[in-house]
């Protein structure tokens, strides 16, 4: 009997790593696919001061390898996933279930990409450095450090809200009509954002009777190491900031009328 359930386990275990590799299969050629299109965006030749550069110096070779090298993997675990049945079990089980079953550790990492990848995909390279910082600190943060899944969930959801948002505003140019109204206009709605978040944390904090304080150490994190962080970079490393908004341009005239 013991065998029996042994043998059982055994097989749901492996029919689950199968159900894995095809999942993992679909991420890689997908990001795969998105290196490889950014790479075709750069110029494999290009004249310099009346010099032409060749494709084996291009800048795009490293990215095409790798786009290539991860696009060729996913290619043969996909294959792979589909002969060992792990495609069949994974389209099956969703048939079955109506959804996708995911795990409270898969649900806080991705709470953690989703920081990380809007703070360098969206608002580092649009919005003011100090604010890209303060917004993301706040997110992750208030997401984990009150160690409470359902304030992690409800924070993560008004967030993906919030970069699906400005996702459209990007894509259909109305970022361009705002900051053509007032320059920092986009700088104005992520402070905005900053704000409900940090009000919508302390009323779910409230309900779930979490201490105060936590809510109060999270803010001052977010509010102070990108004002301790910018300022080195800025000043004293003279590394230029991505953005330099409304923020920061406050800061250039503070250090300047001061030295």
């Amino acid at each position: 009997m013991c065998t029996l359930l042994l043998k059982g386990n055994v097989i749901m275990e492996e029919k689950k790593l199968r159900q894995y590799d095809f999942i993992t299969s679909i991420i890689l050629l997908l990001f795969g696919l998105w290196e490889l299109t950014e790479a075709f965006k750069m110029p494999m030749k290009e004249s310099y001061g009346g010099v032409q550069s060749t494709w084996y110096v291009s800048p795009a070779l490293l990215p095409l390898f790798i786009g290539g090298g991860i696009l060729f993997l996913g290619m043969i675990l996909l294959i792979n996933s589909v002969k060992t049945g792990g495609a069949s079990s994974f389209i099956e089980g969703v048939k079955h279930t109506k959804s996708i079953q995911v795990s409270e550790k898969t649900k806080r990492i991705f709470t953690i990409v989703l920081g990380f990848a809007s703070l360098i995909y969206l608002y580092i390279p649009r919005i003011d450095f100090y604010l890209s910082l303060a917004l993301f600190l706040f997110f992750v943060c208030s997401a984990f450090y009150a160690d409470n899944e359902v304030i992690r969930k409800k924070i993560t959801r008004h967030y993906l809200v919030v970069c699906l948002i400005f996702i459209v505003l990007i894509a259909t140019g109305l970022d361009a009509v705002l900051k053509g109204i007032l320059k920092y206009n986009m700088d104005i709605l992520i402070l905005l954002f900053l704000v409900y978040l940090n009000i919508l944390s302390r009323v779910i904090g409230k309900k779930l009777e979490i201490p105060s304080k936590i809510f109060r150490q999270v803010t001052l994190v977010s509010v102070f190491v990108p004002l301790a962080l910018c300022p080195l970079f800025r000043y004293f490393l003279l590394v230029p900031l991505p953005v330099e908004g409304g923020i920061i341009k406050l800061m250039n005239l503070i250090y300047y009328t001061i030295r």
